[in-house]
């Protein structure tokens, strides 16, 4: 489901925050701000005008939070449902657990209701997370 889309100065800081425990990632991202800002654009922006490569975790992200969309992280998803970021890997790859949006391996992303529902127990067919 997408939310209301964050005002565009908002946008890089909604990216910021689904990059933590992405090290190089945020880096990236951190030092695109530096170079976007001083020209009144947002790094989101400023990175999507750019060639960038189809599987870039950094563009899959900005597209999705400029779409709108209320996603979780590999990280972010340990965190909803109380468990290491490793066993989250282990549970996306169990039969029954949301499919993700996009990515593949520690840069997938879902939707924060999907795995808010798994955290519930109110997901039918959806494996144990403990």
């Amino acid at each position: 489901m997408a939310v209301d889309r964050p005002a565009s100065p908002d946008l890089d800081f909604a990216v910021l925050a689904h990059l933590r425990g992405y090290p190089e990632e945020l880096r990236r991202f951190s030092n695109l701000i530096k170079q976007a800002h001083p020209h009144g654009r947002t790094a989101v922006e400023f990175f999507l005008l750019r060639p960038v490569a189809e599987d870039s975790f950094i563009a899959m992200l900005c597209r999705l939070v400029q779409a709108g969309e209320d996603i979780v992280t590999v990280v972010e998803a340990a965190d909803v449902l109380h468990v290491p970021p490793a066993r989250v890997l282990e549970l996306a790859a169990a039969p029954g657990f949301p499919r993700p949006l996009s990515g593949e391996g520690r840069h997938q992303v879902w939707r924060r209701a999907d795995v808010a529902a798994v955290a519930r127990g109110d997901a039918p067919g959806r494996p144990p997370v403990n």
